[in-house]
């Protein structure tokens, strides 16, 4: 839902809004003026690049760690493993990772084994929570500091809480009404499509590089083909890559091994019992401000029709590179 008024509306300045999420249930606000303030860059936490230990890297024979699940993807490797620091273990569930037989690139880098880099942890990660299809699984992948990595191997998470979040409960069963898909699947708002999934600028972002994934229909996650859903995420990136670049916030000097941005990708399956949909969030967390999801009113850097286009616009300019028009081209917008 968006609340605007006409008493200021001119050409010059546009009405001011006021955006509600009807998942989420956060408000954004915004204003004309308010996006002509002074935007600071955020200073980027970094990682060491190479630490002299790589839990992804270094294993034991035999190593109690690892798991069976496994995924090869146009000859991309992922596998499974515990993690060695587990905030779900015993009686509060289970804590799992997916990782890459490769150190690098990192999730975050553009190159030609992006999408195959994304659907190989997508389909360990799928394994992984089909383990229970009793309990519901938090699924995602963090690139960065800001986004709670502790280094840049890529790797994803497989949470398995003993019990269902209540705001998940409670969002889940926000699907039933119409209202929410209408909204969130809004053209103005998609940025690009791929086989029954959208990649849309949210209601009510919380950083102007975020997008969330929805399913055009209530799919379970588990049968979301891998592919189809890392060919949006990896048009995500380069979107994000195009806008930093257009900005002049791309450092082009930074040692290769290190994240061009960080980031963390949040998929949010259905509950056990089929109520809802599956859902993801993608966000460049080294862009949001300091505490901005910790309260219910969040200020907007775009409306969500503004931050779409500028994606829309981003993904045009880099199909224009050989390397990556394949993404661009295979995620076009509706």
């Amino acid at each position: 839902m968006s609340i605007s008024t006409n008493e200021h509306d001119t050409p010059d300045q546009p009405e001011p809004r006021l955006t509600v999420c009807p998942l989420t249930g956060r408000v954004g606000m915004w204003t004309a003026l308010r996006e002509r303030r002074p935007q600071p860059r955020p200073e980027r936490l970094l990682l060491v690049p190479d630490l002299p230990f790589c839990p992804f890297c270094t294993f034991d024979d035999p190593d109690p760690r690892l798991l069976p699940q496994a995924a090869e993807v146009d000859g991309v490797q992922w596998a499974a493993m515990h993690n060695l620091y587990p905030p779900l273990s015993h009686g509060t569930g289970t804590a799992d990772l997916a990782y890459a037989i490769d150190h690098g690139p990192t999730l975050t880098h553009l190159h030609d084994e992006l999408v195959p880099q994304w659907a190989a942890m997508i389909a360990v990660q799928q394994q992984l929570a089909a383990r229970r299809p009793d309990r519901w699984s938090m699924l995602s992948a963090a690139t960065g500091r800001s986004a709670g990595a502790s280094q840049y191997h890529p790797h994803g998470h497989v949470l398995t809480p003993a019990v269902v979040p209540p705001e998940t409960v409670a969002q889940q069963g926000r699907w039933g009404h119409a209202e929410v898909a209408r909204q969130l699947l809004d053209d103005d708002v998609t940025v690009a499509a791929s086989d029954g999934v959208r990649s849309v600028a949210p209601p009510v972002p919380l950083g102007p590089f975020d997008l969330w994934l929805v399913p055009e229909g209530p799919t379970r996650f588990q049968d979301a083909d891998p592919r189809d859903v890392a060919t949006l995420i990896a048009g995500w990136v380069a979107g994000v890559h195009g806008q930093l670049a257009a900005d002049n916030h791309l450092d082009t000097e930074a040692e290769p091994a290190l994240a061009p941005f960080d980031a963390k990708v949040v998929v949010h399956p259905e509950l056990p019992d089929g109520t809802g949909r599956w859902w993801g969030e993608l966000t460049v967390t080294d862009r949001h401000a300091p505490g901005v999801a910790a309260v219910p009113l969040v200020d907007l850097r775009y409306p969500p029709e503004t931050q779409a286009a500028r994606f829309r616009g981003a993904l045009t300019g880099v199909a224009a590179t050989a390397r990556f028009a394949d993404v661009s081209e295979s995620s076009g917008a509706p």
